[in-house]
């Protein structure tokens, strides 16, 4: 299974690959931010969390958007990082053309 899995991992177009990698990377941020906060506990945020009487909805709702935050910021700054390709150099300067200074044989 594991390797139907990469092959399939590998199938899927470069940009596709790059944006699941970090928004993933983005979630997994999220979640331990938001872990973080329930262990932190400032202001009490945690421990009205804990309390909710629709316990596991404000908490999900929490973690789902913090997440979501924190993966689009991931991808935003992976994409702004790519960099552009070097420009290929500029063709020699010399005071002849390239067609010019290829010598002619002589028989």
């Amino acid at each position: 299974m594991t390797v139907s899995i990469r092959r399939n991992w590998r199938r899927l177009p470069v940009a596709v690959r790059f944006f699941l990698s970090h928004a993933l990377v983005g979630f997994a941020l999220g979640t331990l931010f938001a872990a973080a906060l329930l262990w932190a506990d400032p202001g009490g945020v945690g421990t009205i969390l804990r309390r909710a009487p629709g316990h596991p909805g404000p908490l999900l709702l929490l973690w789902f958007f913090l997440s979501l935050t924190l993966g689009g910021v991931q991808t935003g700054v992976a994409v702004m990082l790519l960099g552009y390709p070097d420009p290929p150099p500029p063709p020699p300067r010399s005071g002849t053309r390239a067609a010019e200074a290829v010598q002619a044989r002589r028989g």
